[in-house]
């Protein structure tokens, strides 16, 4: 039985009866005898990669047939992918944040070894490919460095099949040598079988069979030897040139053509002239040992077995997560400080009294502003049954200081009009020339006093409603200020509080000022939202990364799972976004003095499951998206709807019906309103108005969970 065997192997992209569809391979042939060497020569984008994709159960083809060591790769039970293949890719594919040391454990915990196994392994590995320091940080390492390791992850666990995607590229030529010598070797006194493509032709001399590709069809599939006879070359790479010369143009393979059994590299006669009598019983004698370690190995491994994974494979995931987020100081301080950094802006931005404006003030019932500043100024003067006022305006305009405006003289109400038009001024107030005693015939006379008084007594407002929180805010300062002047007053002439001939009407607000108010609103929206997209940026790019630098596709041809990398990187970001919904809370608590009338537990909660839901909506843009930049540009527009929609900017009641009904589908519009009966009114969990948010969020977190797999299942 070979080690690998190809059958009428055919790989297209596109549409089936597209007759421009894009053939990456063409009813290919080939096996791999066990203890053999497989060189595997093309130029690129022959199809060699996709073929070893193929093998290691990564791609499917079209049609033909795939074994490998026995089974098709994929079945259960087949070790392909898995531990029984060791697999280095054409790009290095190793966490740049690890060390040589932990990159070597990382890979055998995956293959199942225990950390003495791996020890020991990594001692012969490190003398014969002459390794790194174990302590340097693989991105520190030079690019022949990366290969070394990334050749000793393929290598740690003894595989019984190595495939090697251009293994010796940026190696110098001792190195590449030596590597060689060693597959010699290993093949000699072993079962193992070794495909291996090389851009060096020459080199490939050295394999036990020679596979000559182009244009996805494998030409010629034979020891070098009778390769350069049947051609009469000097070298495989003149050999090469004469079956690409006679090849041609690159169409369709004839079906008849190429639907033929080659013969195995294992019956060429070169492979024959190995001493037999001393191989076989090696082999024989190892697959022995083989076999009862296998036992063994099985026995550990479902032994350590929880569940659907193993701990060693658990602890390597968790372990290449936390070293990821940990080595990259601007990853902590985006994970830890962003969310301390965004809230400390909200709440020093939001909600707090406008400063450095100016207003206008006209008062035509003194000439000099000066006037109101004489500290002998008395402006009511209480008699037995009398109360005297004299200017009167000078004492409300004392009675607002610059915490509400600057305050800006003008002779004229055209000249304060003026002003506001060029927004040198928020507004302006102005004072009837007999504004004292208008307000002394109202007290006087009450309901007896004539129209023009009433006029005369009236404090006349103007201010530029363009900006409506501001000017919110400066008429409620002035009416305060109108209140408290009209208090004063009726305490120094001793009136009774409560004058009903007085035409002032003041609204107290029921739940404090409005800025407060506002602030309370919009908070828990923005808290979720932050806790939302920040897990949605750290997942997406965490994925990205590992997609792109080949990490993920080289850890599923390992044996693990798509379901395993998600748990484990579901279960460590659990705990960062249950801290970091600590961190908010008490932060807010205890430097802005939030004031949580419910339970901080029920908070705390929710704020996690946000932060999980936020965590697969990454995963989903990591799932469909190649790219940061798409990444985030698709982040980005799911962003802003949500943010205008929600609820946070503005109540949902104010909008369409049908907008409404779309903006309670997303993930955080009822999630918020649930956060802010718990702070501001103290429900619990058992009111409806709290628990349905918890509701739709656990019902987010299952779709976009079942939307994950079904994403990552089609993608792989």
């Amino acid at each position: 039985m070979t080690a690998v065997e190809v059958r009428n192997g055919y790989k297209f992209y596109g549409r089936a009866k597209d007759p421009n569809k894009k053939i990456i391979l063409n009813y290919l042939n080939m096996n791999v005898a066990h203890g053999s060497i497989y060189g595997l020569l093309g130029a690129s984008g022959c199809g060699k990669t996709t073929l070893l994709s193929c093998l290691v159960g990564q791609r499917q083809l079209s049609s033909g047939q795939i074994r490998v060591l026995g089974m098709k790769p994929g079945n259960p039970g087949s070790g392909v992918p898995g531990p029984r293949i060791g697999y280095m890719p054409q790009e290095i594919a190793l966490v740049e944040e690890m060390t040589v040391k932990e990159t070597i454990f990382y890979f055998g915990r995956i293959y199942g070894l225990d950390d003495d196994e791996v020890q020991d392994r990594y001692k012969i590995l490190r003398d014969l490919l002459e390794l790194p320091p174990s302590g340097q940080l693989v991105r520190k390492c030079s690019g022949g460095q990366k290969r070394r390791v990334s050749f000793a992850c393929a290598m740690v666990h003894e595989p019984e099949l190595l495939i090697l995607d251009e293994p010796t590229v940026g190696l110098d030529p001792i190195l590449r040598e030596k590597i060689w010598q060693f597959l010699i070797e290993k093949t000699k006194n072993s079962k193992l079988a070794v495909i291996i493509t090389t851009h060096y032709i020459e080199e490939a001399r050295q394999a036990d069979c020679i596979g000559l590709m182009r244009n996805g069809i494998l030409l010629a599939e034979d020891t070098p030897t009778n390769i350069m006879i049947r051609f009469e070359s000097n070298s495989i790479e003149d050999a090469f040139l004469l079956l690409s010369q006679r090849q041609g143009t690159s169409e369709e393979a004839d079906r008849r053509t190429f639907i033929r059994e080659k013969l195995s590299a294992i019956a060429s006669p070169d492979l024959k002239e190995k001493n037999d009598d001393v191989i076989i019983p090696e082999i024989e004698r190892k697959d022995s040992i083989r076999r009862s370690k296998c036992s063994q190995d099985r026995k550990v491994e479902l032994r350590n077995k929880i569940f659907f994974t193993s701990k060693s494979r658990m602890k390597a995931l968790l372990t290449k997560n936390l070293v990821q987020l940990t080595r990259q100081p601007s990853g902590i301080i985006f994970m830890f400080l962003f969310p301390i950094l965004q809230l400390s802006c909200f709440y020093l931005a939001i909600g707090n009294d406008p400063k450095d404006l100016n207003l206008g003030v006209v008062n035509y019932e003194i000439d000099d502003p000066k006037y109101c500043f004489n500290e002998s100024l008395v402006t009511a003067l209480s008699a037995e049954d009398t109360c005297n006022f004299h200017k009167i305006s000078c004492r409300y305009i004392n009675g607002f200081d610059s915490t509400l405006a600057k305050k800006v003289y003008y002779k004229t109400t055209e000249e304060a009009l003026l002003a506001a038009k060029r927004t040198d001024v928020i507004g302006y107030i102005e004072f009837a020339r007999n504004f004292s005693e208008s307000m002394q015939r109202i007290i006087d006379d009450g309901r007896f006093t004539d129209e023009e008084s009433f006029m005369s007594s009236e404090l006349k407002v103007r201010i530029d409603m363009s900006n409506q929180q501001i000017a919110f805010f400066v008429e409620r300062r002035l009416r305060e200020v109108y209140q408290q002047f009209i208090e004063g007053l009726m305490v120094d002439c001793k009136l009774p509080k409560n004058l009903g001939n007085i035409p002032v009407q003041f609204r107290d607000p029921i739940f404090g000022s409005f800025h407060e108010e506002y602030r309370e609103f919009i908070a828990p929206g923005v808290v979720m939202t932050i806790i939302f997209f920040l897990a949605t940026l750290i997942t997406a790019a965490v994925f990205i990364t590992e997609r792109s630098d080949g990490i993920w596709d080289r850890t599923l041809v390992a044996g693990i799972s798509t379901f395993e990398m998600l748990v484990a990187h579901i279960f460590l970001q659990s705990g960062i976004m249950f801290f970091q919904c600590l961190e908010v809370i008490f932060y807010i608590a205890l430097v802005f003095d939030v004031t949580n009338h419910g339970d901080n537990l029920s908070v705390i909660i929710l704020l996690t499951l946000t932060g999980f839901s936020g965590m697969l909506f990454g995963l989903l843009i990591s799932v469909y998206c190649k790219t940061h930049t798409m990444a985030n540009f698709v982040a980005t527009g799911a962003f802003y709807p949500m943010i205008m929609l929600c609820g946070l900017l503005w109540p949902i009641e104010g909008m369409p019906g049908i907008l409404r009904d779309v903006a309670l589908l997303f993930p955080f519009t009822i999630p918020t309103v649930s956060v802010r009966n718990i702070l501001s009114k103290g429900w619990s969990i058992t009111n409806y108005q709290v628990y349905n948010g918890f509701l739709i969020m656990l019902l987010w977190i299952t779709l976009l969970f079942i939307c994950c797999i079904i994403g990552l299942r089609r993608k792989g």
